[in-house]
């Protein structure tokens, strides 16, 4: 046997050491492109303009790889080349937003929905051409998550205004409207509001404003105070007409009662697209230390997300085709058609094949053979959808090494089936309204395989059940997650009234079990599509299902 060399060990230690450890590796920077559109009145209070003093801040972040651009350059500094370098937008405008051509604009949304880009837009950047052309597509996006899959194809959108900047009342609807309308060829016409973009007042004179952290928790917020004022500062006010967002971080109130979301987060299509309200350019609020720390860590957060979902668990050719089932026996979920699609639309993007079914005679020896998982999608009392001869097939089937994902319904009565309710290990006793909720992995289950990759704390809107009792000590059990019960009200006034009860401190949010030779995952999200398409409720799925496949360890 050949000796191995001195390097070549040093190769293979340093391989070894990578993969066991991969923070030893240095972190690939992100890319960060501050665009400003430098005006001359910004000069008194930022000689060098409000892009190179963002800039300037930027780059003592040793993770930030960061360049400037502006109005004046070629292409005005956002062609192909220079975006196809960049990870994360940085842009500033005020005045000169018709000066920006729409092809780029629209350019730069079609890079945040492909995942290629994140967007970060500061203060009256909302008028910008590229923030309207993101927020037109956040539009077209939630009117497609209306609709099933099978007629998304179907659509055809046409906006009913021009894209204008018409400043609204106050008692004006920000909320978008649509009109649909089925042709004889069965064709789906929208016609479309488009996002003003815009809000009913503003710019009163200088004064100081109360900025308030909603989300302590969130990336984009860490080192942030709970409250923290703005000395100088101009005033915006709602209703700001834009598409509801996914997040809203910070909000800001002045003297005169009047008030804004002033830190919003959008997912667009694979991206994001956070908007920052300070920063006006006569004043100093860049000269301030917190609003410079939001803008880092937005930066850090989207450009780190941006990496993340290239290296997000790969399941090319492994996972092969699950089965969805989704009949009900009581209260039946209206947005079980839509889930449905999500885990259709997943198995497109990772490969692997997807049945939806509400037919129970597919739980028979023959019909469950080829499926490596099932998932139970809001099944209520799913005792009482299989007979006898089903149940005893899937239990086979289950026993024989199947997989079972079931998520937040398929854990509501379910006493009608002795073996699904020792596997589950507790029932529904209530639940809390529709709610931002913070979820915490749990300590002794970071390294678990589902919850790899993902954030230890995170803020999550859901419907989210109480059992009847805590299902921790079973055998078999791991927890993944749980609910923090201080961050939200657990039980809504209808089961309050029933006597309905919180679980307390100890709030298991999803867990997985290993029971009689088969795989078991839960997840309490899942009563609509909404916590599914984030970017954490679509990997915690997708990981869950993976693992119920025996495709993670």
């Amino acid at each position: 046997m050949k000796p191995i060399s001195i390097s070549a060990f040093k190769l293979l230690y340093f391989l070894v050491i990578s993969a066991w450890c991969p923070t030893l590796l240095a972190a690939e920077p992100i890319r960060v492109l501050v665009w400003d559109e430098q005006q001359p009145r910004q000069k008194p209070m930022y000689p060098e303009f409000i892009g190179n003093h963002l800039a300037d801040s930027l780059k003592k972040n040793k993770n930030l790889e960061v360049r400037t651009a502006n109005l004046n350059q070629p292409e005005i500094g956002l062609g192909k080349t220079s975006l196809d370098q960049t990870d994360v937008l940085v842009y500033w405008a005020h005045v000169r937003h018709d000066d920006v051509p729409n092809v780029i604009a629209d350019d730069i949304a079609r890079r945040i929905q492909e995942g290629r880009l994140s967007m970060i837009t500061l203060h009256s950047a909302h008028w910008a051409a590229p923030f309207r052309s993101a927020m037109e597509a956040r539009a077209i996006q939630d009117t497609h998550k209306m609709l099933s899959l099978k007629d998304r194809d179907k659509v055809d959108i046409q906006w009913n205004t021009w894209r204008a900047r018409v400043v609204p009342t106050r008692h004006q609807n920000p909320d978008i409207t649509r009109h649909f309308e089925m042709n004889q060829e069965g064709r789906i016409k929208v016609l479309l509001e488009r996002p003003t973009c815009i809000f009913p007042s503003c710019c009163t004179p200088i004064q100081p404003s109360q900025i308030r952290t909603l989300l302590p928790d969130h990336p984009i917020a860490k080192g942030i105070p709970k409250t923290f004022a703005l000395p100088e500062t101009e005033m915006y006010d709602e209703p700001y007409h834009v598409p509801t967002p996914d997040q809203v971080i910070f909000d800001e109130t002045w003297q005169g009662g009047e008030y804004f979301r002033s830190g919003i987060l959008w997912n667009i299509g694979k991206g994001k697209v956070f908007y920052f309200r300070p920063g006006h350019e006569t004043y100093n609020v860049y000269h301030q230390p917190l609003p410079l720390k939001v803008i880092e860590n937005a930066c850090v957060y989207l450009g780190n997300t941006l990496h993340d979902s290239g290296t997000h668990v790969s399941i090319q050719g492994t996972l092969k085709k699950i089965l969805v089932f989704s009949k009900t026996s009581w209260y039946r979920h209206p947005m079980i058609p839509l889930i449905n699609d999500f885990y259709i639309e997943l198995g497109k993007e990772k490969g692997f094949e997807v049945t939806t079914s509400e037919n129970p005679d597919s739980f028979n020896s023959v019909g469950l053979k080829d499926y490596q998982v099932v998932v139970f999608n809001n099944t209520t009392d799913i005792g009482k959808s299989l007979n006898s001869d089903q149940k005893e097939a899937f239990i086979r089937w289950f026993r024989n090494g199947g997989g079972l994902v079931a998520t937040h319904a398929a854990g509501v009565h379910h006493d009608t089936w002795d073996w699904y309710a020792e596997l589950f290990g507790t029932n529904f006793n209530s639940d809390s309204e529709y709610i931002n909720a913070r979820i915490v992995t749990d300590p002794m289950a970071i390294s678990h395989p589902i919850n790899q990759r993902q954030r230890k704390v995170m803020w999550l809107e859901g419907d989210w059940l109480n059992f009847d009792k805590n299902i921790r000590d079973l055998p078999g059990v791991t927890v993944l997650s749980g609910l923090d019960e201080n961050s939200y009200d657990p039980v809504r006034p209808l089961f309050e009234r029933r006597g309905g009860k919180s679980m307390g401190q100890d709030h298991p949010m999803a867990w997985v079990r290993e029971f009689q030779g088969g795989r078991f995952f839960y997840s309490a999200i899942g009563h609509d599509t909404r916590p599914l398409e984030v970017p954490y409720g679509e990997e915690h799925i997708l990981r869950g299902i993976l693992w119920a496949a025996r495709e993670l360890n």
